[in-house]
């Protein structure tokens, strides 16, 4: 169980012995009322600055001040309001410029090469056939030069 100072100051004034009172501004009787006032103050549903009038009186009556405040009182103080952060975006590099495709591969047209020959002529790896005609090849476009099993025709 939780109980408030202000209680506990109240209860321990109660159980003093009223001798001393007189010199004690905290064993006084208005300064019991002050506290018993403002304790069910804070626990009722009593405004802010109810509470602060009842605080200040308490101050008064139990401590002998003025009751001018010295600092700020919490239950006054207007909510701290901070200013939302800045965040600066640094803006992306810019897109690098696209390079222009590279240009095609060159075709290089490889020479037929003879594949299989009969006694009227011969294959070639691209499917033609060339014509024997004596000691040369006929091609569909005239003679071909034979160089090993490579042969070029027109």
């Amino acid at each position: 169980m939780r109980v408030a100072p202000a209680a506990l100051l109240l209860a321990s004034l109660s159980v003093l012995p009223a001798q001393g009172g007189a010199d004690d501004p905290l064993k006084s009787p208005a300064c019991g009322r002050s506290i018993a006032a403002l304790e069910a103050a804070r626990t009722g549903p009593a405004g802010a600055a109810a509470v602060e009038g009842l605080r200040r009186q308490a101050t008064q009556d139990c401590l002998g001040g003025s009751g001018a405040r010295t600092r700020p009182s919490p239950t006054t103080q207007p909510p701290v309001s901070v200013a939302p952060p800045v965040v600066d975006v640094p803006q992306p590099p810019p897109a690098p410029v696209a390079a222009p495709p590279p240009p095609p591969p060159v075709d290089i047209e490889r020479p037929a090469v003879i594949t299989s020959c009969d006694a009227a002529g011969c294959w070639t790896s691209d499917g033609v056939r060339l014509n024997r005609s004596g000691p040369l090849l006929l091609g569909p476009g005239g003679a071909c030069v034979t160089s090993g099993h490579v042969v070029r025709c027109p």
